[in-house]
């Protein structure tokens, strides 16, 4: 039978929200001091392993080495050049990467589950005798410089750095990627005198997921690391606490010519730990987090001022916090503005409805379960969770909170966490054409 012209076919009901067990995992640390978390995770042959090391605040204040490091780690070792130790976990069939962010570096590995302890073996390989050969390194340095050029003509980037230097101020959150000229200084004795002081066992998380036994990982990872795990460590690595967010006003940099304005807001948010985090997590849900949410409503479909709003809440080893951003037309700049500190107030004074509450409740439990369904995720996942002091009992704590949220819990994480007043605001943008009508919102500052 069809469905006549112009009818809405009934929605379907949602079935019943599925939650996830507490795994069985082995959460210990070593005699040598490394964190290890292993969590079996059978139907497929594969292991996973993730290396997750916290960079020292002189270390994200310098960010050009750890940049380059990240790619000249695996170089060559002692025993193979870069293409030697390619072909090596090649046959272990996985592979090797590095990457590296504001305050963390993590080397990755993935092979069989059967070979694990060859993986683990040739990852001991690359932390204790990386050699970053000068060539290696000047070809690597050249790479990254490429691609720091190409993402500072991204104007999103150069707005998403003047929000982390209006939020963070002397902080090293604050820092910008390092420019092409930083990159310039970075050479092989400055990578080995970095190698020594970040890949320090007693500061590292090692997390292990794939069809390999909890215990069995740890008496592997505890053999086969046994010399890295011997090596002198730095001491602890700490961060100092993120600084009071300084809101009001807008804060404008000019970028003559822009067809588009780059509108960001930045507040506080809520550690994982907290116990108000689910429900602030879901008031973001609602606000810009998920597709259907109220700025997306409001900016993308009411107004088509531009296609994908979204806001979101990070985790850093310092701290957390909120973030929104909007790539909107510099024409309808201020008007986008007006639009956004709507959605912000009419969320903190109206509250929610429980047809929001249920979609996004759906969402969130939704996007975390696919997220960690994966060998894969779930180890990257266990990796930030360790690095910002979340167990990994969250992997069933979260869902179970979320499921039990009160629309009362939400309307309350909305009022204390995202409040018009209490935002930064930074605008990319033409300041001959969009200044103008800023001020007539706000006290505007010109970077």
């Amino acid at each position: 039978m069809s469905t006549l012209a112009g009818a809405t076919a009934p929605r379907p009901e949602a079935g019943r929200l599925r939650l996830p067990r507490r795994p069985s995992v082995v959460d210990e640390v070593t005699d040598g001091g490394l964190h290890v978390i292993a969590l079996r995770r059978p139907g497929v042959p594969l292991v996973e392993v993730r290396l997750a090391f916290p960079l020292r605040s002189r270390q994200m204040r310098q960010p050009a080495g750890p940049l380059v490091l990240s790619d000249s780690l695996l170089a060559g070792t002692k025993r193979y050049d870069r293409a030697g130790l390619a072909e090596a976990v090649e046959r272990l069939g996985g592979g090797l990467g590095a990457t590296v962010s504001n305050d963390r570096l993590d080397l990755s590995a993935y092979g069989l589950a059967s070979r694990l302890q060859d993986l683990l073996a040739l990852l001991a390989d690359v932390l204790t005798g990386a050699t970053y050969p000068a060539g290696e390194v000047a070809a690597d340095r050249a790479r990254k410089a490429d691609e720091v050029v190409m993402a500072l003509s991204r104007p999103e980037v150069l707005a998403d750095e003047a929000l982390s230097e209006r939020l963070y101020g002397s902080h090293p959150y604050a820092t910008p990627i390092p420019r092409p000229a930083a990159l310039e200084q970075v050479g092989a004795p400055l990578l080995r005198r970095l190698h020594r002081s970040l890949l320090d066992p007693r500061s590292c998380h090692l997390v292990i997921v794939g069809d390999v036994q909890p215990r069995r990982a740890l008496s592997l990872s505890e053999a086969a690391l046994g010399s890295w795990l011997e090596s002198p460590g730095g001491g602890a690595v700490t961060l100092p606490p993120l600084p009071e967010i300084s809101p009001g006003g807008i804060e404008l940099r000019d970028r003559p010519g822009a067809v588009q304005s780059n509108v960001r807001l930045g507040a506080s948010a809520p550690r994982r730990y907290a116990p108000d985090w689910p429900a602030a997590a879901i008031a973001n849900e609602i606000l810009g987090g998920m597709f259907t949410s109220r700025l997306v409503e409001n900016l993308r479909e009411r107004h088509g001022y531009t296609y994908s709003p979204r806001s979101a809440i990070r985790h850093g080893r310092a701290g957390s916090s909120f973030t929104l951003s909007a790539e909107v037309g510099t024409e309808v700049t201020a008007a986008s503005l007006v639009e956004i500190r709507y959605e912000l107030g009419r969320l903190v004074t109206s509250g929610i409805t429980e047809e929001e509450l249920e979609a996004a409740r759906r969402y969130a439990v939704g996007s975390f379960l696919v997220r960690t369904a994966t060998q894969g995720g779930l180890a990257s996942t266990l990796a930030g969770f360790a690095l910002t002091g979340t167990g990994p009992e969250y992997l069933s704590d979260y869902p179970a909170r979320i499921a039990k949220l009160t629309r009362a819990e939400v309307d309350e994480a909305a009022r204390r966490y995202l409040s018009p007043g209490s935002m930064a605001t930074v605008v990319v943008g033409d300041g001959e054409v969009v200044s103008a009508s800023l001020r007539r919102l706000d006290e505007l500052t010109l970077a």
